[in-house]
């Protein structure tokens, strides 16, 4: 069997006809873009491939990037295009892309990993559904005339200059250095994502990431909101500009669970909402590591005798959190959902069971921008 390597620079073209062919990215991108994508030193780094008859014949790429929930920073990896030839399917080539990938993601110090599909591939690595979304839809009837000061207009993702203030205003996101975006895998904006920035006397307050529902048709008049930031009062003036200027008939918002801000004054106006978790499933990489960078959200929602008794522990896809004597071993599927919240959480008793809720769910970002 073929040993999980990094793919060489004169391997683009056969890769890009590999994941052409496997997710028809010709409908959207030229096989130049592709090509050019793939040539990079940066992208074929954190690409890992299974090699025979001389090509590339499984690939997997990993992108990293720093999250912030409370002011707290970890590391957190994505993976997206995960394929392997329909001619070699069935020889764990996949599997193995997978696990030499998670490999790297710990030596890189990644906490957790989000990974844009759910399927048994994915399940059997521990990645499994978690978080909350408060989804509703919204129809332009429901909402009143935008006041004046408000407009709206179409941006280019490709200048994040302007957006980048009110996204850091926001307690749960993504890092983002300057420039992040001619980064990113040519895939993300496979949603054929609209961005609309939203000013108030003439300034910046908010913004809004829409696209298409997945798979639908790109003339149908339905958004999804995939990302936004800023003023939430202003965002919701905006609204009925953003239905006009950009043709929707419906808007399906996508709030993430603690944001009551946004949630509470749709809920005045009528929107019912459903929960569901995050898209695509998620994995904890490393629990110990990673409830040692939230240490300082946890200090101001336990006391000292709690935070001097309360430990993590992990070997393996085993782990454990304990109270003092009271120890809860886990599996890695059973501790996404009870971190990071969603079905499959364990049930606690005694003094974790007390404890724990003061802390999880931790709240988690949609991937927004950094989509794979």
């Amino acid at each position: 069997m073929p040993t999980p390597r990094q793919p060489r620079r004169e391997e683009a073209e056969d890769l890009a006809t590999l994941l052409g062919d496997i997710f028809r990215l010709s409908k959207l991108y030229s096989e130049e873009q592709i090509v050019t994508t793939l040539r990079r030193a940066a992208t074929r780094r954190d690409t890992l491939i299974m090699a025979e008859d001389g090509r590339p014949v499984s690939h997997i790429r990993t992108a990293y990037a720093d999250v912030l929930v409370y002011g707290c920073r970890f590391r957190v990896a994505s993976i997206g295009s995960v394929s392997t030839h329909p001619d070699y399917r069935g020889r764990g080539y996949a599997g193995a892309v997978l696990e030499a990938s998670l490999q790297r993601m710990e030596a890189k110090r990644a906490k957790v990993l989000i990974v844009s599909g759910d399927r048994s591939l994915y399940r059997r690595a521990h990645c499994v559904s978690v978080g909350r979304i408060a989804q509703a839809a919204l129809r332009p009837e429901q909402l009143g005339a935008p006041p004046a000061h408000v407009t709206v207009r179409r941006f280019s993702a490709d200048d994040w200059a302007p957006l980048a203030p009110l996204h850091q205003t926001e307690s749960v996101r993504f890092a983002r250095p300057m420039g992040f975006m001619s980064n990113l895998p040519f895939w993300w904006n496979y949603d054929r994502p609209e961005i609309w920035l939203i000013e108030a006397y003439g300034r910046p307050a908010a913004y809004v990431m829409l696209a298409p529902p997945w798979g639908s048709d790109p003339k149908e008049a339905t958004r999804e909101v995939h990302e936004y930031a800023g003023s939430r009062a202003v965002l919701l003036d905006a609204l009925p500009a953003i239905f006009e200027a950009g043709k929707i008939n419906e808007i399906r918002v996508r709030a993430l669970g603690h944001d009551g801000g946004l949630i509470h004054p749709l809920r005045q106006r009528g929107l019912e909402f459903v929960d569901e978790p995050l898209a695509g499933t998620h994995r904890i990489i490393d629990l110990p590591g990673l409830m040692g960078k939230l240490r300082p959200y946890l200090r101001e929602r336990l006391e000292v005798r709690d935070m001097r008794r309360l430990s993590f522990e992990q070997q393996g896809d085993r782990c454990a959190v304990a109270y003092g004597e009271q120890r809860h071993e886990l599996t890695l599927s059973e501790a996404a959902p009870l971190v990071l919240g969603g079905p499959g959480a364990p049930q606690l008793s005694g003094e974790l069971a007390r404890v724990l809720p003061a802390i999880f769910p931790i709240p988690f970002p949609q991937p927004g921008f950094n989509y794979v």
